[in-house]
């Protein structure tokens, strides 16, 4: 039996949120589906993803056609075949998290070293590469996890960016509190 691509903390992540039923009910029927999910951290943008993913199985679609990629890793893994050959279903999760990270109050970040330079705007720029390439890829169904639209203009750039708006389906996650930890 194939491995499952929704991890173990999301295995019972349930939504009723509209656009996720939408996109299901698309995608079930055999057309392509695409959802940009929008909204601060902690708002549920990967559980309602997960919980897309979930309902698909559940109704029967193969999970070996459905991938998930966290945006840190794929910029790093990234290779132009991962899009041509892609399953038919990709989400991308945390997709503007590094621009969300450099955008974080608390003042000026130390800089980097030339050389973390260097390897983050070659990690961005694979990552961009992905998601454009993935976003233009006809037949295919996607969701994109990111904070906002001005962030994903930054990480991906206005092009793409502006393809991902205009094609996609939007939904607004509103903020939730954190949970909290026991103390001890």
């Amino acid at each position: 039996m194939p491995e499952s691509p929704i991890p173990l903390a999301y295995q019972d992540a349930v939504t009723d949120h509209p656009a996720i039923e939408q996109w299901c009910s698309t995608v079930l029927a055999g057309h392509s589906a695409r959802l940009l999910l929008l909204g601060p951290h902690w708002s549920g943008k990967s559980h309602a993803a997960y919980a897309a993913l979930s309902r698909l199985i559940a109704a029967g679609y193969a999970s070996e056609s459905i991938t998930v990629h966290q945006a840190h890793d794929l910029s790093r893994t990234y290779q132009p075949d991962m899009v041509e050959y892609a399953t038919p279903v990709t989400v991308v999760d945390d997709l503007t998290l590094s621009v969300d990270l450099a955008r974080e109050p608390g003042g000026p970040r130390q800089a980097d070293t030339v050389e973390v330079q260097a390897m983050m705007a070659l990690e961005a720029g694979a990552l961009a590469e992905a998601v454009d390439r993935l976003t233009a890829r006809p037949n295919r169904s996607w969701i994109l996890i990111a904070s906002c639209a001005e962030h994903l203009v930054e990480t991906v750039g206005h092009e793409t960016a502006h393809r991902i708006l205009a094609v996609a389906e939007q939904a607004e996650l509103p903020p939730r509190a954190r949970p909290t930890l026991p103390s001890w």
